[in-house]
């Protein structure tokens, strides 16, 4: 068979809008990602060792529509056109499983467009989420988080109320942009949502601030919460659309209790001091 391997570098361009292709490309370690233009922080597909790229290109003989670039360091087996053809049409598994791939991608770009819509009609056009993380805002915080406080208080049951600010923020803006800074917004907000329960709510109420609201929760345990937090952060590499690395997250992080009577600003006023204390360690009031 007619088979190079090829070898990129993180941020390494493999195929460029409006190219010709005839390969069909399997990965055979690391990561590629798919976007519409070279510096977007959010891929449209991610790639990993055993899945292929390159295969609309070559079957329709149209040109590439969409940037594929290694997100690490890449080895990648290169079919040529008319060596893969031979294949599908030797092995009637090879052809199942590439077809099974196609409607693997359609179907998740389907999902993916169906949402966008929903995101786009229904909170966005409210003004109650954050572009870059997709996370609630402060607006949608401070219209419910009176009633979510009321519903525990009324039930007698706890919860806590978790304050985190990114302390070098600033730093990461000026020297890696915006594109840097969001990347690292995106970031921290896949972490935090690894670490919470399903109905844990986080919020990214400014540029640099993230709020979870810990329902049903004593404050040992959101002590805990936070500390896991602290540490899986403080644990992320961030690296940019380029293949650069961002510096380490410094994080400091409160937890608090509400009150019956509280407000958003009211329960981040009393938290702050505590999460200034705390500075890189866990502390509660």
């Amino acid at each position: 068979m007619n088979t190079t391997q090829i070898k990129l570098a993180p941020g390494q361009i493999l195929l460029t809008p409006g190219q010709h292709n005839d390969r069909i490309y399997v990965v055979l370690s690391g990561r590629l990602r798919a976007q519409l233009n070279a510096g977007d922080a959010k891929p449209l597909a991610l790639f990993g060792m055993g899945e292929c790229v390159g295969e609309m290109s070559m079957f329709d003989d149209n040109p590439v529509s969409a940037f594929v670039i290694a997100t690490t360091e890449c080895t990648l087996l290169a079919i040529e056109h008319k060596e893969a053809w031979s294949v599908l049409n030797r092995s009637l598994q090879a052809s199942h499983n590439m077809l099974a791939m196609m409607a693997n991608r359609i179907r998740s770009g389907n999902r993916t467009l169906a949402e966008s819509m929903r995101y786009a009609q229904s909170y966005e056009a409210l003004n109650y989420v954050n572009p870059v993380t997709c996370f609630y805002n402060r607006h949608w915080l401070a219209e419910n988080i009176g009633r979510l406080i009321l519903r525990h208080t009324m039930n007698q049951q706890p919860c806590a109320f978790i304050l985190m600010t990114v302390d070098n923020f600033g730093l990461m803006v000026a020297g890696f942009g915006g594109l840097g800074s969001e990347q690292a917004q995106h970031t921290i907000a896949e972490t935090i949502l690894r670490c919470l329960r399903p109905n844990d709510i986080a919020a990214h109420i400014d540029t640099d601030q993230f709020a979870i609201f810990l329902p049903q929760t004593e404050k040992d345990s959101a002590q805990v919460v936070a500390g896991r937090l602290l540490e899986e952060i403080d644990q992320m590499v961030i690296g940019t659309p380029s293949g650069e690395a961002l510096p380490a997250v410094i994080l400091s992080i409160g937890v608090g209790l509400p009150q019956s009577n509280d407000t958003l600003d009211t329960l981040i006023a009393r938290t702050l001091p505590v999460m200034h204390r705390a500075k890189h360690s866990v502390a509660g009031g």
